[in-house]
């Protein structure tokens, strides 16, 4: 598996990468723009309190099999939140998600970074990426559910620098998670 920058000769292949892995959502296709072209996104990236968003590509055979993405929030230098991360079925049970998931930390900690956050759902479809996780040393604590959701939520830290991170539901002025939206019949129903 070949882990590399998304550039923008394949960002169109990533969309429908991105598209399959998440159908349900559709800030990635946003997100991807932005990160190769932040400046015609700078509302994108504000709005959500972003400096900027990054993202990688996993390719198996010369075809983009896989994502990572990184989101920086203003004001959280020391931080980055793993976003959009998931394999094709067809690159899953080959120790591709785990190599993918070891360069985004190698990625992190070479910047300097001292946490590595996520969120995700407990849903039988996440049962593996959480136990990879926790395997890496994330923690997890759960986070409080929106108006309408009926799963439960993880906010999942790792501690780059050998000290144990601050949870996330203690930091003060913390922004909403990235990609979390009310659902839409509770929405309608608000």
């Amino acid at each position: 598996m070949k882990i590399e920058p998304l550039q923008p000769a394949v960002l169109e292949e990533t969309r429908r990468v991105a598209a399959e892995l998440f159908p349900w959502e559709n800030e990635h296709h946003t997100a991807l723009e932005a990160a190769l072209f932040p400046e015609a996104h700078a509302g994108f990236l504000s709005a959500r309190r972003l400096e900027c968003a990054r993202f990688w590509t996993a390719s198996l055979n010369g075809r983009v099999a896989g994502m990572a993405g990184l989101y920086d929030y203003r004001g959280m230098p020391s931080e980055t939140w793993l976003s959009w991360y998931g394999l094709l079925p067809v690159a899953r049970g080959h120790g591709h998600g785990a190599r993918l998931l070891d360069a985004i930390i190698k990625i992190t900690r070479g910047e300097g970074r001292a946490v590595l956050r996520l969120w995700t759902t407990i849903e039988d479809e996440y049962v593996a990426a959480i136990r990879l996780y926790e395997k890496r040393g994330f923690t997890a604590e759960e986070y409080p559910a929106l108006p309408g959701e009926t799963w439960r939520t993880l906010v999942m830290s790792l501690g780059l620098n050998g000290a144990t991170p601050i949870p996330w539901l203690s930091l003060a002025n913390r922004p909403e998670l990235g990609g979390r939206m009310v659902p839409p019949a509770a929405a309608r129903v608000a």
